[in-house]
């Protein structure tokens, strides 16, 4: 499939390269063409014009036309009476340059040279003379074939330079959409794998359930609560999955609006405060800076709940969490420290990808999926910031995001 796609696009590539020169070289050959011929034509009319309002007189002076310009004299039966002036190369050709359509400027071919010529009847004879006039086109001729050659060979030039190009262009391509494909493939795999445990865990305490159909609610408990939680773990693991997949599809738009963030997040703090009371958990804000921002309240609000559900679950008991704000440099940082288990350096990097764990076994008790922290910085980046891992002194983290401090007046 990925080789068949390859091949088209290559092929499609290489014909819009052919096709977009193939239009441009007919376009400038054509100009060109037009052009000189359009100068040659002018100049013949000119000189046209000039003697049909002046006898030409086979002695004296006759009128100033251009030197490029043949002129013969012909009477009734078609013979050159200004023969003896023309040149010899005329004379030895004398029935290729008869001039039979009058008014009408024809192409002639003489010995290898090339003509443009027109006849008229001269108006100021009264024996019915008529009156050629040729002008050399070898230049213009020479000039056309020069440029028809260098289009030709430009365009050999250009299939080759086209073929580098679109296999280059082709194999970017491909490779975006197999590294879109792996991407989609290993989500799915990562998904799979992570709902097939606690389904396991529900599909087994249903069955111990099911071998005790007279039992009492309360005599199994052991069984009814590990497959509430683990429901409750597959309801929140689905909403994530949700959320990045409309985020790869770009169909989740932010909805921009002022914002007391720090009102905001006092409000987030008051309701942990209670779940960290009961963990021996300390929670603090200590907010700095503007109290408002230009942002997508809903979603700021899940960052913080994010950053926040994960510090409490990695903080030990008796463990200190602080939310800390502040501007700078028309920026806008949130700081979420702990002083819990702190993670290492070497995954600190590795934490925003999804379905990534530092420990599976201490992530499975707490219940997390990976999924949290790629959440995080898919916000954070659709908010045109970022957000870092940091070390924190002596223990733990600090989830460190950094945001634009929009003015309030912006379109967002």
């Amino acid at each position: 499939m990925i080789k068949s796609r390859k091949a088209k696009l290559l092929i499609a590539n290489i014909l819009v390269y052919i096709l977009l020169f193939s239009i441009f070289s007919f376009i400038i050959y054509s100009y060109v063409s037009k052009k000189q011929y359009q100068n040659v034509d002018e100049e013949l009319t000119i000189t046209k014009e000039t003697l049909s309002s002046t006898q030409i007189s086979r002695e004296g002076s006759n009128p100033e036309i251009d030197p490029r310009v043949v002129v013969f004299t012909r009477d009734k039966e078609g013979n050159i009476l200004n023969q003896s002036d023309t040149n010899y190369l005329f004379q030895d050709n004398e029935e290729k340059i008869e001039g039979k359509e009058l008014n009408k400027i024809v192409d002639l071919v003489i010995s290898g040279y090339t003509f443009r010529a027109i006849s008229f009847n001269d108006t100021t004879s009264k024996q019915g003379q008529i009156i050629q006039l040729l002008i050399n086109t070898s230049t213009e001729h020479r000039l056309l074939d020069n440029l028809l050659m260098i289009l030709i060979f430009g365009g050999a030039f250009i299939i080759v330079l086209s073929i580098g190009a679109s296999w280059y262009l082709t194999n970017k391509s491909v490779a975006a959409i197999i590294k879109s494909l792996k991407k989609q493939r290993e989500f799915v795999e990562n998904a799979s794998h992570e709902l097939r445990t606690p389904l396991t865990i529900i599909q087994s305490k249903l069955e111990l359930l099911l071998r005790d159909p007279n039992a009492k609610v309360v005599d199994k408990l052991e069984c009814i609560s590990p497959a509430l939680s683990e429901t409750r773990r597959i309801s929140r693991m689905v909403g994530n999955l949700l959320t990045l997949a409309r985020a790869d599809s770009n169909s989740t738009e932010l909805e921009f609006e002022t914002v007391n963030i720090k009102k905001l997040i006092t409000e987030i703090i008051e309701t942990y405060k209670e779940i960290g009371e009961l963990e021996d958990k300390n929670l603090s804000y200590d907010g700095m800076g503007e109290e408002n921002l230009i942002c997508d309240k809903g979603r700021i609000h899940q960052l913080l709940i994010i950053l926040l559900d994960n510090a409490l679950k990695y903080t030990n008991n008796g463990g200190n969490i602080k939310i800390q704000t502040n501007s700078k440099d028309n920026k806008f940082i949130i700081a979420v420290n702990d002083d819990g288990i702190g993670i290492k350096e070497e995954n600190r990097n590795n934490i925003f990808q999804r379905f990534f764990r530092e420990d599976v076994s201490r992530t499975r008790e707490t219940g997390g999926s990976g999924l949290g922290l790629s959440i995080a910085n898919w916000i954070v980046e659709q908010h045109g910031g970022n957000i870092r891992c940091l070390p924190n002194k002596p223990r733990g983290t600090i989830m460190r995001v950094t945001l634009p401090a929009r003015k309030i007046s912006s379109k967002n």
